[in-house]
């Protein structure tokens, strides 16, 4: 039955990467930050950049993301899924999450004060988080099984390190803490036989999932060949983190297991089912490499360029897994569905699943180019803009509102007030559109539990109707703030 739980899994870790990257200026100048970040930004993107922070600093960011999906499921016909001979109409879904609010927050100073063979040494300690929207839906509508609801969160936080070895030359490289939690809600359908998508024979899943602690690092380069080029790059690498967390599972009120089934836990008052627990569950997941690469120019002292190309190696996350049972013998792990002892002969024992669950992702690497610039228009204020495109790295076959993604391009602008030698204010709006998707190959399929009633040791986990063929329509908008505290006195000129 647990199956189903790949298609929850899903979305966990696609989401973090597929949008616009973080921090207040860097979304102000399209995510193309590489080289020429200039807050502490620059542990994301480029550890070594710091070597442009030329004083300490306080810094604190805060942005938000929100993501319009619009679903419009393909109506089956009287030829459907179902061998009913009835026309079905789908009525159109869309996200009604809030914006996910994101904040990256820290400090970053030289070391000269300590010695002078530490002027050239900086180091930072914060905290930063990939972009993830929030999603949101009808847990009644079209898209259920594929997913009803969902909130992401992957945080990076701990000290990164860079030294300008050369005049021309800077290396830097992060420790980096992190943790990823995952909640999901989805709906698969378990009818005593044939193919449905009857309310009465839905059944909820819900994953709540996180992995307190796992440790990376990021590294990255800047050469400046001369005052007005600067050339850099950095690389992230993939993290697999194991998630424990509990599964819960509702069966709808008019369940046609009713009757067969007894509860394990008390029934969700939204739903008046049986209901069951799993507390010993892990997820499975691994985030891709990630390389980044920039040039950036100086036409004027006032004036930088940048032009950015990413590579994110989604292809390496092959397969999700859920692991049901945690225990080298299982002897009390899996899930298990309780029967009822009158009606042994219908249902003559429990039905207990054990095996790990996976499923194949079929993600591909996604490539983009970012071009930012900004501008000192006075002593006061600086604007910014930008632009960017991106490969989509879900094929259209494998798209649920899961993970609603496609070919996208966007645009950005926002600026920096400076309140004096002390104190910087930026703000940014971005906004990023998805190439529209009329799917009609989709492989995405609903996961349906088929239950011999004889044998219930026999219970498989199947493929019931194609749930992801229809038109998506997307876009995203994002709003940052940031405060930047710099102690000290700027370099003469700065």
């Amino acid at each position: 039955m647990l199956l189903l739980l790949a298609a929850l899994s899903t979305p966990a870790h696609a989401a973090s990467y597929y949008f616009l990257d973080s921090g207040t200026r860097a979304i102000a100048r399209g995510g193309a930050f590489v080289v020429g970040a200039d807050d502490l930004s620059a542990q994301y993107y480029n550890p070594a950049a710091l070597v442009n922070l030329d004083r300490p600093m306080f810094n604190l960011n805060g942005w938000g993301v929100g993501q319009y999906v619009r679903f419009d499921r393909t109506d089956a016909g009287p030829d459907n899924e179902f061998g009913t001979g009835d026309d079905v109409d789908y009525d159109p879904v869309k996200n009604s999450a809030t914006p996910q609010l994101e904040p990256s927050f820290g400090f970053a100073t030289t070391l000269g004060g300590l010695s002078p063979v530490l002027k050239d040494t900086h180091v930072a300690i914060g905290l930063y988080v990939p972009t993830s929207p929030n999603m949101a839906y009808d847990p009644e509508g079209a898209q259920r099984y594929s997913l009803v609801d969902s909130l992401v969160w992957q945080v990076y936080a701990g000290p990164s390190v860079a030294q300008r070895i050369l005049p021309w030359l800077s290396i830097g490289a992060g420790l980096e803490y992190t943790f990823l939690r995952v909640d999901e809600r989805l709906i698969v359908s378990a009818p005593l036989t044939g193919t449905s998508e009857d309310p009465k024979d839905d059944v909820s899943l819900d994953l709540n999932s996180w992995d307190p602690a796992k440790f990376s690092w990021n590294a990255g380069f800047v050469v400046q060949p001369t005052k007005w080029l600067d050339i850099g790059g950095s690389v992230q690498p993939a993290i697999h983190y194991v998630a424990p967390g509990t599964l819960d599972i509702a069966f709808s009120k008019d369940s046609p297991y009713d009757g067969f089934l007894v509860d394990d836990n008390p029934a969700d008052d939204a739903t008046e089912g049986h209901s069951y627990r799993d507390d010993e569950v892990n997820l499975y997941v691994t985030t891709p490499w990630i390389v980044r690469a920039g040039v950036q120019v100086h036409p004027t002292k006032k004036m930088r360029i940048e032009l950015d190309g990413t590579w994110t190696k989604w292809s390496d996350s092959k397969e999700l897994r859920i692991q049901l049972c945690t225990k080298t013998d299982c002897s009390d792990g899996g899930v298990v569905l309780t029967h009822n002892p009158s009606t042994e002969i219908i249902l003559p024992d429990d039905i207990q699943i054990k095996d790990d669950i996976s499923i194949v992702t079929g993600f591909q690497d996604a490539y983009s180019a970012r071009l930012g610039a900004d501008y000192d228009v006075t002593d006061w204020l600086r604007l910014s803009a930008g632009a960017h495109y991106e490969t989509s790295a879900v094929p259209t076959t494998r798209q649920g509102v899961a993970v609603v993604d496609g070919n996208k391009w966007g645009v950005a602008a926002g600026g920096t007030i400076r309140a004096g030698k002390h104190l910087a204010f930026d703000v940014a709006f971005a906004e990023q559109f998805l190439a529209n998707r009329q799917i009609t190959d989709s492989t995405l399929k609903q996961i349906q539990l088929q239950t011999d009633l004889t044998d219930p040791t026999q219970t498989k986990v199947g493929d019931g109707t194609t749930v992801g063929n229809g038109q998506f329509t997307s876009r995203l908008t994002f709003v940052g703030v940031g405060a930047t505290v710099y102690l000290g006195q700027p370099k003469a000129g700065g």
